[in-house]
């Protein structure tokens, strides 16, 4: 019998996977990558890059959690940062940069928490936009967060000096950093003020 040579199977090409660090929320099921990601793949920058922040971002960051636990610490709430990962119900996975937790309420644990701040402080944005626009992004991001049982989400924006305010069954506010914001528990701040004497460069 003659022998038949075996064809050479063609290997398959897989397409590149994504590591799942570079994973930033989780929306209706499907990954939002931090803004960046694209050139984490094609070897122009490392993955700290894409995932760091700026030093007007952290800064803020790390003021206004002071400036909110020295106020309400004694009145029994908590403040977390550092991106906390909120689990808002199946297949939705959000990251918040200052979260205020009454004390009672706060459980601690491994996981991403469970249940809802009352007050979320986002600043900027950190999520790639994809096919979506940044605008788009903040509303649905916001309205997951009230939907979820957060009480006030106050969104800062470093590029064009604003700062957005939304509360369930109130109208959403856009103001200036001029302007003085409620916060929680009689807490405001104006952001001008927070940042006097700083040196501040939007280039």
């Amino acid at each position: 019998m003659e022998a038949v040579a075996a064809k050479p199977v063609a290997k398959k090409q897989k397409s590149r996977e994504i590591p799942e660090a570079l994973v930033y929320e989780i929306v209706d099921g499907k990954p939002v990558y931090y803004k960046g990601y694209r050139d984490v793949l094609s070897g122009k920058t490392n993955l700290e890059s894409a995932m760091s922040e700026s030093s007007l971002q952290a800064w803020l960051k790390a003021r206004l959690s002071f400036l909110l636990y020295s106020a309400l610490e004694e009145h029994g709430y908590d403040i977390l940062t550092g991106e906390l990962g909120l689990l808002l119900g199946e297949g939705t996975q959000r990251g918040a940069d200052v979260s205020v937790y009454k004390s009672a309420d706060l459980v601690l644990s491994a996981h991403y928490a469970t249940l809802p701040p009352e007050l979320i402080i986002e600043i900027d944005v950190q999520a790639d936009m994809e096919d979506h626009s940044e605008m788009d992004y903040i509303l649905r991001k916001i309205d997951d967060y009230l939907r979820f049982g957060v009480k006030k989400v106050v969104w800062v924006f470093t590029s064009n000096r604003k700062i957005m305010i939304a509360a369930p069954g109130q109208p959403w506010l856009t103001v200036d950093w001029s302007a003085e914001v409620d916060l929680l528990g009689g807490v405001s701040i104006c952001l001008e003020n927070v940042l006097a004497g700083k040196t501040v460069s939007l280039k």
